[in-house]
């Protein structure tokens, strides 16, 4: 089954001070975020943390241009979660709510809002049980949000994750099952315990599916995701929470596609994520309306690094800027391309 992220798991530690010095740092610099990188007048950027120059993933971008993603490929270096202001203030989004003694193994940072503290969710290993747990980072307080329906006794170990949040307390993500199968779901009223509730987006909702994942969810409460046949190839599916999802795999001329893979959708319903064609090559795409592009990062090859082939798209925001990585042969880049430059 092909996933959005690259699921590994590692170290990395931010104490209450850097949390707080975080979203000080996002508050501060919400009016004058996107300049560093538009002003250049150039639509394409590789951003890579210098923690790590070998192994980035860009996965959400907010409208204020305010990234989320991670460095480190879960066995050299940890997965270390990050939030990025651009080009180059990279602040520390690691989980720590923890117990005394415990620790966070591996950390993602991965979907972000548009509030004026911008909501952040993710995913995080605890080292103590190796479970593996969804997160809310909200004005830099961290809660673990997992879907009961993927906790034990349901599953004999919790793997989640929550990869997208909209701004009216909606978030999008997954759970895994004993036969390692993913199960899509989203969470209602994140923010508050006492009404927080978890829809269920099930593989027995599309003909043939044996496993669905929920990428993202926009303030219309549309959500897109894709969900995987027996044979292994995902289709993208998109619709409104509770209603009825529409199954779409990206169309082009002269181009046969094998896999499609949904990983963001914004206010106007434009999609992003990446598909396979028959070639086994991966690239990315585009959907405005049901008019699919393709997107290859300048640099990108075929040739995998860390496991990582050709171009993914992961994040979009309301302007129609993305945020994704690529394999340039030898390491992951992470990227963002500014749809209007200079604006």
């Amino acid at each position: 089954m092909f996933n959005s992220l690259s699921q590994h798991h590692g170290h990395g530690l931010k104490s209450p001070a850097l949390r707080a010095a975080s979203s000080l740092l996002l508050a501060g610099a919400m009016a004058a975020l996107l300049p560093a990188v538009a002003a250049a007048s150039v639509p394409f950027h590789v951003l890579d943390n210098p923690a790590d120059p070998n192994f980035n993933q860009l996965l959400g971008i907010n409208d204020g241009g305010v990234i989320v993603g991670y460095f480190g490929d879960g066995n050299v270096i940890a997965n270390n979660g990050y939030v990025l202001v651009p080009q180059n203030h990279y602040a520390v989004d690691n989980f720590t709510n923890l117990p005394s003694g415990d620790t966070a193994s591996q950390t993602q940072a991965i979907g972000i809002n548009n509030r004026v503290f911008p909501d952040i969710v993710g995913f995080y290993t605890d080292a103590l049980t190796g479970f593996t747990n969804g997160f809310l980072d909200a004005s830099g307080v961290q809660t673990t949000i997992d879907d009961p329906a993927g906790t034990p006794p349901n599953v004999a170990a919790t793997n989640q994750n929550l990869l997208g949040i909209n701004d009216r307390g909606k978030a999008a993500g997954f759970w895994i099952d004993n036969q390692n199968l993913e199960h899509g779901f989203v969470v209602v009223n994140i923010g508050n315990p006492a009404s927080r509730k978890f829809v269920e987006i099930p593989p027995r909702l599309f003909p043939g599916a044996v496993a669905t994942q929920a990428s993202g969810i926009n303030d219309h409460d549309d959500v897109c995701g894709f969900w995987t046949d027996a044979k292994g190839s995902n289709h993208g599916f998109y619709g409104h929470l509770g209603g009825i999802y529409r199954t779409f795999n990206v169309r082009l001329s002269g181009v046969k596609v094998i896999s499609t893979s949904a990983f963001g959708c914004n206010d106007r319903g434009e999609i992003v994520g990446s598909f396979t064609d028959a070639k086994g090559a991966v690239h990315g795409f585009t959907d405005r309306g049901g008019r699919f592009t393709r997107y290859d990062a300048p640099g990108s090859s075929q040739f995998p690094a860390f496991n990582v082939s050709g171009t993914l798209v992961n994040g979009v925001d309301e302007e129609g800027d993305i945020v994704g990585f690529f394999s340039d042969g030898t390491k992951v880049d992470g990227f963002v391309r500014i749809a209007t430059a200079g604006r």
